[in-house]
């Protein structure tokens, strides 16, 4: 199957914008670089260039199996953070997921549960997924809280670990398929 089209997403208080090299920034690297923000984020380095922005960016662009977008808080057109969807298997299709909300200053305030509900939408309605599953860092509790609030399935510890920093994290795995998805629109 072809890859559809990527469009933007267009959500009550956030849109989704489909990531372009503009939204490369010295903000965006701020985020990279700063440890709490990233402690859960496996592709976030000790250290991060704008090259890498720019590496990891292009990456994104020109895949065939991603859908990466800027999270855009449309109240003041503010590039708050990041969400990709992918990579994507469109043979099964099935689709890992993750989210960075970089602006801490909307840590906690429902902008990350909007933008689960529009990639729901976008996934199951616009490109007829059969399913999204991605782990998570068991001890990391917010995102378990939104995947829980979000009608995700937690399928429990998988073998896999994260590891960070010296550290090895735990991890479960989240799971939606399209038949869920449906069952909890009409709920």
């Amino acid at each position: 199957m072809k890859r559809p089209p990527i469009k933007s997403i267009q959500g009550d208080k956030v849109d989704l914008q489909p990531f372009s090299m503009d939204f490369i920034s010295n903000n965006y690297l701020n985020w990279m670089n700063d440890k709490e923000t990233t402690r859960f984020i496996d592709k976030a380095k000790d250290s991060t260039s704008l090259d890498d922005l720019n590496f990891f960016a292009e990456n994104m662009i020109d895949s065939d199996f991603d859908y990466f977008f800027a999270i855009i808080y449309k109240e003041k057109k503010h590039h708050i953070g990041n969400v990709r969807l992918g990579p994507i298997d469109f043979n099964l299709m099935k689709s890992n997921f993750g989210i960075l909300i970089g602006d801490k200053s909307f840590h906690g305030c429902g902008v990350a549960t909007e933008v689960l509900e529009l990639i729901k939408h976008f996934s199951f309605n616009y490109l007829k997924l059969e399913q999204i599953h991605f782990p998570v860092v068991k001890e990391h509790a917010a995102a378990m809280r939104l995947y829980a609030k979000t009608k995700f399935t937690c399928l429990g510890e998988i073998q896999k670990t994260f590891d960070k920093n010296g550290k090895s994290w735990k991890l479960v795995e989240w799971y939606m398929n399209s038949l869920n998805y449906k069952k909890n629109k009409n709920d």
